[in-house]
């Protein structure tokens, strides 16, 4: 891809810059695509486009009428590392997810309602055609994904589809009992937690429209998803990454789940060119010619 491509937008709010690679061709899709912990969207980018498909070709050659967006998150103060860091939300630890899950809510409000704002200006850039564009995102980038996905404000749209790698699903136990199939039986029982649970009061709070639309089967169940990760991945145990792949899956979202060995970081990025191939495989299957 040409360095012409390459633009950078401030944002106008305490989030990062916003790096954009504008298509080799006539804009066709968008893929709004998010960093993990630690990075930025134009170094996000950069790792991206350096990793390969078969034939030492990139997801944006491949794909040469796609918009690639790469928002960046905020700073934050990681109470792990004692520092300010980019961080979509506070992640206190990978290792038990459960681990201060208080710190988490703000930031995945915030930045799932920034996201929202990003993805509506893209559907627009497109006609309106929410189908042509894509979410996703890496690690921490793919949890707020995912959150933003369970969260439209528009759950009568469907978007073109859903990338995850080395990612999971934050308060991932409450979303399955307030949005999953045995949701309703499980209140009635009584095992739930009740709404003196915090993490469940946030995910009531966050999804009360999502659940309303699951009613009738809403368009945004039918985004089709991928999901990737390493089974040696030593950042994002690959449990968690299953776990995410049940829950979405007991709500009625179609996952294409796949595993893989032997990924640069320890595991934790995409393998290539595997797994990049299998992306592109994904989004030319079910994206490019909607």
């Amino acid at each position: 891809m040409s360095k012409e491509a390459d633009a950078t937008i401030v944002s106008s709010n305490s989030f990062g810059c916003i790096h954009v690679l504008e298509p080799n061709s006539q804009h066709t899709h968008t893929a709004i695509l998010l960093h993990g912990r630690g990075s930025t969207g134009e170094e996000f980018s950069e790792e991206l486009f350096d990793t390969k498909l078969s034939g030492s070709i990139t997801l944006a050659d491949k794909l040469p009428g796609w918009r690639w967006v790469f928002p960046s998150s905020r700073e934050l103060w990681s109470t792990a590392f004692e520092e300010e860091m980019p961080a979509w939300f506070e992640a206190h630890s990978l290792t038990d997810i459960t681990a201060r899950q208080d710190l988490q809510p703000a930031g995945i409000r915030e930045s799932v309602r920034y996201l929202e704002g990003i993805l509506n200006e893209e559907v627009q850039r497109l006609g309106g055609k929410a189908e042509k564009v894509v979410l996703g995102g890496v690690s921490q980038g793919g949890a707020i994904g995912l959150w933003t996905l369970l969260c439209p404000s528009n759950a009568e749209r469907r978007l073109g589809a859903f990338i995850g790698a080395s990612t999971w699903l934050p308060f991932a136990t409450n979303i399955d009992a307030f949005l999953g199939k045995d949701a309703v039986s499980s209140r009635d029982d009584g095992k739930a937690e009740t709404d003196s649970n915090e993490g469940d009061a946030f995910v009531a709070d966050m999804m009360t429209q999502t659940k309303s639309s699951l009613a009738h089967r809403g368009p945004f169940l039918f985004t089709p998803v991928f999901l990737g990760h390493g089974i040696d991945d030593a950042y994002v145990d690959i449990e968690l990454g299953q776990q995410a792949r049940h829950v979405l899956t007991q709500i009625g979202l179609t996952v294409e789940w796949k595993e893989y060995s032997g990924a640069e970081q320890e595991g934790h990025w995409l393998k290539a060119p595997e797994e990049v191939d299998d992306i592109a495989r994904f989004l030319s299957t079910h994206v490019a010619n909607l």
